[in-house]
């Protein structure tokens, strides 16, 4: 099993580990609700190091993604960032990347694309493939470490370190800016909500960056963060798993990810969405909230009047809404919000409603 390059460190304070898609990841460091408090109230740091990423350059960059992603790279300036679609040729999801336009010293496009471990050695081998001669697809995952700071106090947490730059980092920027010393590229982007900035850095740094962002916070209540409270803050906010809320046998438009396409410019799957979408869709993504105590599976099956309707993807409990809540696929007369439905949990039917998404308001 894969490990990152902060393990050690992980290992060091007996976080929990556990297995996602052949990487070995920190569960709970000390508390699923401490950890979530923190990431409300001040700020929680998490390892994304499992994350692929793959950096795309060359004069036909900019050509190619436009060509594959269904947002318009060409409206996406150089230091910016922006979540975008990989589609197959039929519709479905290849991979949800998100995309980043690096400085490129050289001339050219330079993009960093990072993606869910199950799919990095796919969405690289398509990109060589249809890139041919005129790009440099490298895959930088082994070299470059992740992590992400998320919560209220990040940006002063940061602008303490760096003396410079967080506040006025714009939501989607990203910027080369130093912190303890160490080269860091600077992006605001995020999944739950609150203010985040992801940190990629070369991975020989990142064990003291770790340590250093971690000291720097300790006061203001800073904690480190593993996947079971990213798992409740992303379900939240109503975003998406690549592996578990969406695969390649699902579609964007049954997915409720339409916005993040852009019909108006020429790219591979355009022909194929655009039928489903004149079409429509027989089952549609919801978020619903239990009403009663229990909490589903993934895969538990989802009824209306003793009919089987859709399938849960992904259920956490949410502290901040206090009972349980989720995503799933059902069918579309029965998506919307206030719709009555019942749940499946440990062989009983659990009574839930369908409700508007995000469960949880993003702060500005």
């Amino acid at each position: 099993m894969k490990q990152t390059i902060l393990h050690p460190a992980h290992e060091a304070v007996h976080a929990k580990m556990a297995e996602f898609q052949g990487w070995q990841v920190p569960q709970v460091f000390t508390a699923v609700q401490d950890e979530y408090q923190a990431v409300r109230a001040a700020a929680g740091l998490f390892d994304i190091g499992f994350l692929g990423r793959l950096e795309v350059r060359g004069p036909g960059a900019e050509a190619l993604l436009q060509d594959l992603c269904t947002i318009d790279i060409t409206k996406l300036p150089e230091g910016s960032c922006r979540y975008g679609l990989l589609c197959n040729t039929s519709g479905t999801l290849f991979d949800d990347p998100v995309i980043f336009h690096l400085a490129s010293p050289r001339g050219g496009g330079r993009y960093l694309l990072t993606s869910i471990p199950m799919n990095t050695g796919k969405v690289a081998e398509l990109l060589r493939r249809r890139g041919g001669t005129s790009i440099v697809v490298d895959d930088r995952s082994a070299v470059l470490a992740h992590l992400a700071l998320q919560g209220p106090k990040t940006a002063a947490l940061l602008e303490g370190m760096a003396g410079q730059g967080f506040r006025k980092l714009k939501p989607r920027a990203v910027r080369e800016l130093p912190l303890s010393g160490i080269a860091t590229t600077v992006a605001r982007t995020g999944s739950t909500g609150e203010h985040v900035y992801e940190l990629i850095v070369p991975a020989a740094d990142a064990p003291a960056l770790w340590e250093a962002i971690l000291q720097a916070g300790r006061d203001a209540g800073v904690r480190p963060c593993g996947f079971a409270v990213r798992d409740i803050l992303r379900t939240e906010r109503g975003r998406l798993l690549y592996g578990i809320d969406i695969d390649e046998s699902r579609t964007p438009i049954e997915a409720g990810l339409s916005s993040f396409i852009d019909f108006r410019k020429n790219f591979a799957a355009k022909e194929a969405l655009l039928q489903m979408k004149d079409k429509g869709r027989e089952r549609q993504l919801a978020g619903f909230a239990l009403l009663d105590k229990g909490l589903p599976k993934t895969g538990s099956s989802i009824y209306s009047e003793n009919r089987e309707i859709g399938v849960v993807t992904s259920a956490v409990q949410s502290p901040a809404l206090r009972t349980g809540i989720g995503l799933g696929y059902v069918a579309r007369r029965y998506a919307q919000p206030g719709q009555e439905i019942e749940i499946e949990v440990r062989e009983r039917e659990v009574a839930a409603r369908i409700v508007e998404l995000p469960f949880f308001p993003k702060k500005k």
